[in-house]
């Protein structure tokens, strides 16, 4: 797969701006182009099925004559999509008929853990402040060793 585009929502767009400290004095076109430039592939802002990474493959690949994958995905895909014709060129000069598979990533998932949990302060065990954070949720205390770490199973 290979990712083509990134499509965000206004307020994602937002959120990536504050996020990185881009200064507000910019141009609009200019920040667009800084995080153009800062993932490497397009980015989109628009008001509807947004907070997607579109990503392509070719399908078949490797080619179904000699087994051989297809080099320059981006510039094959490119072709496909210029082209009425939908044959694929394997490195040996197989042509074979092709698709392209089109995927929607999301990229702002929410889970348990960014939605609203609550960090630990103060260690419930011994009252002590000198935790440290693994995550937003996984704590431990260096006075008392109490945890809530799950454990490794084996």
């Amino acid at each position: 797969m290979i990712p083509t585009e990134i499509i965000l929502s206004p307020g994602t767009y937002q959120t990536i701006i504050d996020e990185q400290n881009i200064q507000r004095d910019k141009v609009e076109a200019d920040i667009l182009l800084m995080l153009e430039n800062h993932f490497s592939i397009p980015v989109v802002i628009r008001e509807e099925n947004t907070d997607v990474i579109v990503a392509k493959e070719l399908y078949p690949n490797p080619c179904p004559v000699c087994g051989r994958r297809i080099p320059f995905l981006r510039d094959m895909i490119d072709r496909l999509e210029s082209r009425p014709a939908n044959k694929i060129r394997c490195p040996l000069g197989h042509r074979y008929d092709g698709q392209i598979k089109v995927y929607y990533l999301n990229i702002l998932q929410k889970t348990g853990e960014n939605l609203g949990s609550k960090t630990i302060e103060v260690c419930p065990a011994c009252g002590s402040k000198n935790i440290q954070h693994l995550s937003p949720t996984d704590v431990f205390c260096f006075d008392c060793e109490w945890d809530n770490l799950k454990g490794i199973t084996q």
